[in-house]
């Protein structure tokens, strides 16, 4: 019994043994203390290079601005040569490219062409619309039926322009014309500011005349242009619009005389100034009747000096 229970108390002592082996062997190595002194002057290490690093950080900005304060001093400003240089190199260019403007000058004349003629387009077009006002406006029949007139007229006006697009391909498209624009506007404060009458008619003639001048000057320039140009078929064109355009200026000079008369009649005046000089006239008759009357009571109270003198002689004889 003795020898079972020593050899099981082996058994179990050499049990113990092996599972503290595999225990040992399993488990891991406990670093030993000298290792520790390492690993604390590792993290001294990396202390002492991260204050070094936040001490480069902090003085860095300083570098930076050095360096811009470097920059700053190495831009310098450019001399007055060098801007008179670059100002005469600009004026050089700019002649340059008016040199070749003054070469194709024959197309910048045909561009004006055809900016007038677009202008003169839009301007006749506004017109028709003015002149059918200012014939309701009107009080005088001769300027009613001038202003129908010119209306019509103005729509040929308007069917010949088309055709002188299509002589020169170009597609019908007016261009705004402020002028004619402002000249329909004055009209129309006129028949506002005025009643239906003569010095309305008067106003509206001004108006008109002003309107006739403008096409005149335009058509005009529109012959000379297209004469230049060798635009044989517009030029023929512009000249028919250009003598209805005179023919209306005139017709407008002679009604004119007559709205005149009828806004400041003449009569009146003269009726007034007539009436003043027969009233002149009467005070200076009454005025010499006194006269004469005055001098015959003087003759017959005191009578001739000469009768006087004979009385006295003959009554000297007797």
């Amino acid at each position: 019994m003795k020898k079972s229970r020593s050899s099981n108390s082996k058994k179990s002592a050499s049990a113990k043994g092996k599972k503290s082996l595999s225990k040992s062997a399993t488990a891991p190595a406990k670093r030993p203390s000298g290792k520790t002194h390492t690993v604390t002057s590792k993290t001294s290490k990396k202390s002492a290079t991260s204050k070094r690093t936040a001490s480069k950080s902090t003085a860095a900005p300083k570098r930076k601005s050095l360096t811009t304060r470097s920059s700053k001093k190495s831009v310098s400003k450019p001399r007055i040569s060098q801007v008179r240089s670059s100002k005469t190199k600009k004026v050089q260019s700019g002649s340059r490219k008016a040199a070749v403007k003054q070469l194709t000058s024959s197309e910048g004349l045909e561009r004006v062409f055809k900016d007038c003629l677009k202008d003169i387009y839009y301007a006749e077009k506004q017109l028709v619309k003015a002149l059918k006002k200012m014939s309701k406006a009107s009080a005088n029949g001769e300027l009613n039926g001038a202003f129908d007139t010119h209306m019509q007229e103005t729509e040929v006006h308007v069917e010949k322009l088309d055709e002188i697009f299509e002589l020169l391909e170009m597609r019908a498209q007016g261009k705004k014309c402020p002028a004619m624009d402002g000249l329909i506007e004055e009209a129309n404060e006129q028949i506002q500011e005025f009643a239906k009458g003569p010095a309305l008619d008067a106003a509206l003639i001004v108006c008109a005349q002003k309107i006739e001048h403008y096409e005149i000057a335009a058509y005009g320039s529109l012959r000379t242009f297209a004469a230049t140009l060798h635009h044989n078929g517009a030029l023929e064109l512009f000249e028919e619009i250009l003598e209805e355009e005179l023919n209306t200026d005139k017709k407008l000079t002679l009604i004119s005389q007559i709205v005149n008369g009828e806004a400041y009649p003449e009569d009146e005046d003269t009726e007034d100034e007539d009436a003043d000089e027969e009233m002149n006239d009467e005070d200076e008759i009454d005025e010499d009747d006194n006269d004469i009357i005055g001098i015959e009571i003087i003759n017959v109270e005191y009578g001739d000096s000469d009768n006087n003198k004979e009385n006295s002689d003959n009554n000297g004889l007797l």
